[in-house]
This record gives structure tokens, sequence and C-alpha cells, in this order.
């Protein structure tokens, strides 16, 4: 991979991680209910899921979604089923915080759970197909695989880091009143919207 390759993966791996999403969303939500300490295993298995997603993509798994569209059409829907029943759970949120039935992604969620949702992420199936098509061709695929794993590992890393952080912050501020309410309700309007944008495309 070409210095120029290199610094376009990077660049598009930070707008890929920074901007809004259901990761970054969920990351802010553990923050400001659970605090920063209940968000680090989400910090670390976001990276984590994403590299081997994108490991996946490099040997061959973005090419069978791309030429089955019953397979990535599977993900997608699953993804979104995901995406809204954690609205919904946001959404019925009370002024103490998260009411929740159990589940296997109940929040917060741990190293595992955060790594296995990246295989139900729309927006990072989104990425991994884009990052393979775009830097993948050539010689090599599996040793550009690993580095654009490391390269979105460490964006992700510094993103989800930072979502979390700021979740945490606002965690004082939001236990006054029915502040946490309608802070959980509105993170939920914007998870049911994205998910909502991720069906229709």
């Amino acid at each position: 991979m070409s210095a120029d390759q290199l610094l376009a993966l990077t660049v598009f791996a930070l707008v890929g991680s920074f901007t809004p999403g259901p990761n970054n969303t969920i990351a802010t939500v553990t923050g400001a209910n659970f605090g920063l300490r209940a968000a680090l295993p989400h910090v670390f298995g976001v990276p984590f899921g994403f590299a081997t997603m994108l490991l996946a993509a490099a040997g061959g798994v973005a090419a069978v979604l791309i030429a089955s569209p019953l397979a990535s059409q599977a993900l997608k829907w699953a993804g979104v089923a995901y995406l809204l029943w954690l609205a919904w759970v946001l959404a019925r949120s009370n002024d103490r915080g998260l009411v929740q039935p159990t589940g296997p992604f109940k929040l917060p969620l741990s190293f595992v759970q955060s790594a296995v949702f990246q295989y139900l992420n729309p927006k990072a199936w989104m990425l991994a197909v884009a990052t393979a098509g775009t830097f993948f061709a050539g010689e090599r695929p599996l040793l550009r695989g690993a580095l654009a794993s490391l390269v979105f590992g460490v964006a992700a890393l510094g993103s989800i880091m930072l979502w979390a952080s700021v979740g945490a912050a606002l965690r004082g501020w939001l236990s006054r009143g029915r502040r946490l309410r309608f802070f959980n309700a509105a993170m939920g309007f914007l998870l049911a919207t994205t998910a909502v944008w991720m069906a229709v495309q």
C-alpha cells in the first residue's frame, strides 16, 4: 500500500469512526447511565470486532456478501432490528436510568458482546465493504487487511473512548430531574432514525 493510499485510508477511518453511529451512541449512553468504567468493555470490544471484520473482508467475505444479496440483506435486517430494539429500550428510560428487559445485548455491553455486535452493525458492514473494495485490491490482500485493521482499530478506540467520556462527563448534570430520561429518549430517537435510514439504503 502506497503512502497516498495509507493517508486516504487513515482519513477514511477517522471520518468513519468519529461520525455518529450505533457504536458511538451506545458508548455515550453507557457512559451517561453507568459511568466510564462500565463503558470500557465496549471501548475495547468495538475495535477488536471491527478488526476481525476487516480481516474477514480481506479473506473474501466482503465479496461473498456483495455477490449474495440474501446474506447481505439478512445481516442488514438483523442489525436494523437490534437498533430498533435498543431505541425502544432507551425510550422506556425513567428518571433513574434505563429500564430494560434481560437479553444477550442489554447495556452495558461486555467486551465479547461489543465485538459480536459489529457483525450486526449495518454501518460497520458498510465501512468494511467500502474499505475492502477500495484498499484491498492488488497484491497481498491479507497484509492490506491487517494494516487496515490496525488503522481502523486505533481510530475506533479513540472515537469510542471520546464518546464514552462525553457521556460520563454529562452524568452528574443528567442526574438532576428528568434530564436522564429525556437524554435517553433523544438518543433512542437518533438510533431509531439511524436504523430507518440504514433500512432504506
